[in-house]
């Protein structure tokens, strides 16, 4: 593995350990401060999916200013987003064992 390919393992692993915070504090407890945090967190990557969809279209469109700022940025693809589920995946399962000892 380079290191290009471990940078994206090694957020999807940060962002596994921040969602598993959130939704074991959720179920852990009947406070709101757990959904609250688990509805920010969700609702952060639904506008910045919808963003990221928007963003071009509109760009294409009608700004030539916007569509060369968007050339210069990275834009994820789609294997970038499988190495940070797959980071996200092996670190979930991996924290799961060592807290509870177990697949269950």
């Amino acid at each position: 593995m380079t290191r290009h390919t471990l940078k994206f393992v090694f957020m999807g692993s940060a962002m596994c350990l921040m969602l598993l915070g959130m939704v074991h504090r959720q179920l852990a407890s009947v406070d709101a401060v757990g959904f609250t945090a688990l509805g920010v967190f969700v609702g952060v990557h639904v506008l910045a999916a919808l963003l990221a969809l928007a963003l071009p279209v509109s760009a294409a469109t009608r700004s030539p200013a916007v569509h060369r700022f968007l050339k210069c940025i990275h834009r994820p693809n789609l294997h970038h987003v499988g190495l940070m589920i797959i980071g996200a995946i092996l670190n979930t399962f991996s924290v799961h064992m060592w807290i509870h000892g177990g697949l269950i």
